[in-house]
């Protein structure tokens, strides 16, 4: 089986380099409006390694506070900052009740949700991060379709919409796996079971399968995809069956703009020889 490790860092492990072996990283962008001190580095490294192919795709992430506007534009301000938000980085918000209010949380969490998704282009590279106790109670209505990390050292969590587990945060539970990772030495790890980076990639919302498309949003997709289909119709006709509007050939066919330019161009030459 395959599975797809990576690292969960922030300002308290060293930035990120070129030692680090693994096709996906995340890493801490802010906690609220608290600004990581190693984002950019590591942002810029990870730009880099995405570029490059070095790298799948990354996650950023926040740890989420109920003043969910400015958590929010400290978010994008700092992603801005550096180069704007990547192509294949997912955005992920990190749901934890330490230093938040007690309770449910559901409302400023989603209103952070829908803003960041507003600001990635789609909702589906927006995903969480949770144990099981806040996941249950701190985010109980959550938004449909919702990836989840989910951290449970020493047993899998097993949460709706989980496509990776956080096994361990580097004082051994999972021996068998990694506690941690080059350059950053024991630190947060991370497992996709059974999904390799580009199916990890995918299920977070991002497209690594290449070609120019990968640059725009669903949306941008769409509008071009519409406005490629406009230029169709006007060149062919509906269907590509030409424009009756035109006239018809010998055999009979409509015509399409470009034919009927053809018999104009004939007909100006012919009076030019007359």
């Amino acid at each position: 089986m395959v599975d797809t490790l990576f690292a969960d860092v922030s300002e308290y492990q060293v930035p990120v380099d070129d030692s680090y072996p693994y096709q996906v990283l995340s890493i801490r962008v802010s906690d609220g409006t608290y600004r990581d001190h190693n984002f950019a580095r590591n942002y810029a490294w990870m730009r880099a390694a995405l570029d490059s192919e070095r790298m799948t795709f990354g996650i950023v992430y926040t740890y989420v506070r109920p003043n969910w506007l400015a958590n929010a534009n400290t978010v994008r301000a700092m992603i801005d900052a550096e180069g704007g938000l990547h192509r294949r980085v997912a955005l992920m918000l990190d749901v934890e009740s330490g230093g938040n209010p007690p309770g449910d949380g559901s409302a400023w969490i989603n209103q952070l949700y829908w803003n960041l998704a507003d600001y990635a282009g789609s909702p589906r590279r927006i995903i969480g991060y949770a144990n099981a106790y806040d996941f249950w109670n701190m985010w109980r209505v959550r938004p449909p379709g919702l990836r989840v990390i989910a951290a449970g050292y020493g047993s899998n969590p097993n949460l709706p919409g989980q496509v990776a587990h956080q096994y361990t945060d580097g004082s051994g539970y999972s021996p068998n796996l990694p506690q941690g990772s080059p350059p950053f030495g024991r630190c947060d790890m991370n497992s996709a079971d059974g999904l390799t980076p580009r199916q990890f990639a995918a299920a977070c919302g991002i497209t690594v399968n290449g070609g120019p498309l990968m640059a725009l949003t669903d949306e941008e997709q769409a509008e071009l995809l519409t406005k490629v289909r406009e230029i169709w119709d006007q060149l062919r006709g509906p269907n590509g069956a030409g424009w009756p509007q035109l006239g018809q050939n010998s055999q009979g066919q409509n015509l399409t703009p470009v034919d009927a330019i053809a018999a104009i161009k004939d007909d100006v030459e012919g009076m030019l020889a007359g």
